[in-house]
């Protein structure tokens, strides 16, 4: 009697937990469901046995059981109290291998229902996930105060445009992502009627603080030459915007400013020229990263991208603090603010900082590529900078003996936005600290596993 009571509260118990039970005494315990975890639970299929354990009065019937050793539990119908062992083979649903080792929980003659114990096959089911995205700034401890990519997210968090796109008809086009979170090429041909030049970079949007700091071409009229404000339309921020442009080795767009004869841009800076937000300025710590290429043979004024006073401001030494890639020098007629490599027919990386470099040459032939970082520590009172992940700087102090720079952004020309820097950019970024030799290592690993056709040696 107390047997069969046990037999009902384990059967009812399975019945509530959703697995499906057999009335003692039945001919066979068909109940030994092949598991979808991944094994045929023969050891459920083989309790037919149990037609003569109902009871617990014969355990001869448990002695032919294929699940156990012996019967005997069956004399006692303990076997049915290790049929919880079905019950702990929901492991199985929790791998999605089966829905439940069901063969297990209906073997009730056998003593061991291991049938529904080897439901582990369903653990084994579980799925791997890919890397997550990481763009340059995501390598970086206290991430980024500001960043700007034309070829791609710099933050797995930005999911936004990456530039805008504009043609003389004054339309626009908002260049996005793809699922890799690179520049989206799908769009620009049918907008520019295939032909790159017929566009501009009309915009290219922040990534940090979106919006307050997207840079625009600077149409305002700058005391030095040459000046796009005045042609052919006032005003007009068709007539300062670089042309689009696609690298040939990674098919994504670059960033090209290019001064002289052929100059059809000039800088790109906030609306108005106004500060940036988020940003450090004054003499807290400051870093740049610019990943370019530099331009062969070409002189210009000043850095490729930094922080800046206002165009209209007065030049102080100190109050702009800008990345520069440069090439030779000017002499004493040309412009007296010119970042000056070591010769005239050098190359060179490094700080300007309002009419005072610190600079370091690197030789007479440009790199292919060059992913550069130029940072102010406060604390030593130090310009450093590194080149492709090598340190290759270390001034203390810098050559403008207070840097107290102010937060306007300028990319492709000198503090007061007079002489076009020529720029062919691909990414840049901001941070509000010095960042470690470990992080420009990381940020280069990044780089090159971006943009796996370029070398940065």
């Amino acid at each position: 009697m107390r047997a069969s009571i046990l037999f009902s509260s384990v059967a009812t118990f399975l019945t509530l937990l959703g697995c499906k039970t057999t009335t003692p005494g039945a001919a066979s315990q068909t109940g030994g469901i092949t598991s979808s975890g991944g094994q045929d639970q023969s050891g459920g299929g083989g309790g037919s046995g149990g037609s003569a354990g109902s009871g617990g009065t014969t355990g001869s019937g448990g002695s032919t059981g294929k699940g156990g050793a012996s019967a005997n539990g069956g004399s006692s119908a303990s076997g049915g109290t290790t049929l919880t062992g079905g019950i702990i083979s929901s492991g199985g649903q929790q791998g999605g291998g089966g829905a439940t080792a069901g063969g297990g929980a209906t073997a009730s003659g056998g003593t061991t229902a291991s049938g529904g114990t080897t439901g582990s096959g369903g653990q084994t089911g579980i799925l791997s996930t890919a890397p997550s995205y990481q763009g340059t700034c995501d390598v970086l401890a206290s991430g980024c105060a500001e960043a700007y990519g034309m070829a791609r997210a710099m933050t797995a968090s930005y999911t936004g445009p990456l530039f805008q796109l504009a043609k003389s008809d004054k339309t626009t086009l908002d260049v996005g992502q793809t699922s890799d979170h690179k520049a989206d090429m799908t769009t620009w041909s049918a907008f520019c009627g295939g032909t790159q030049s017929n566009c501009l970079v009309a915009k290219i949007y922040a990534q940090i603080h979106k919006g307050s700091n997207d840079l625009l071409p600077a149409v305002w009229t700058t005391p030095w030459q040459p000046d796009c404000y005045n042609k052919p339309t006032k005003g007009d921020p068709y007539n300062c915007a670089a042309n689009f442009t696609i690298e040939t080795e990674t098919g994504l767009p670059i960033l090209t400013i290019l001064s002289g004869p052929t100059l059809r841009a000039q800088e790109y800076a906030l609306a108005n020229d106004n500060f940036a937000t988020g940003i450090n300025g004054g003499s807290k710590a400051i870093g740049i990263m610019y990943n370019g290429k530099p331009v062969a043979n070409q002189v210009y004024c000043c850095g490729v991208i930094g922080l800046t006073h206002k165009y209209n401001a007065t030049d102080t030494t100190g109050t702009d603090f800008m990345l520069a890639l440069a090439y030779g020098w000017k002499d004493s007629g040309g412009c007296c603010i010119a970042t000056n490599c070591g010769k005239n027919n050098t190359y060179c990386v490094g700080a300007e900082e309002e009419e005072n470099n610190d600079l370091y040459d690197y030789g007479t032939s440009p790199l292919d590529n060059a992913m550069v970082v130029t940072q102010f520590d406060p604390t030593a009172n130090a310009v450093i900078t590194y080149l492709n992940g090598t340190q290759v700087m270390s001034h203390s102090p810098p050559k403008a003996k207070v840097i107290n720079a102010g937060t306007a952004i300028h990319l492709g020309g000198g503090g007061d936005l007079s002489q076009p820097a020529p720029v062919l950019m691909r990414e840049a970024l901001f941070t509000n600290n010095v960042m470690s030799a470990s992080e420009v290592t990381a940020m280069k690993a990044n780089i090159v596993a971006s943009y796996s056709s370029l070398k940065f040696p």
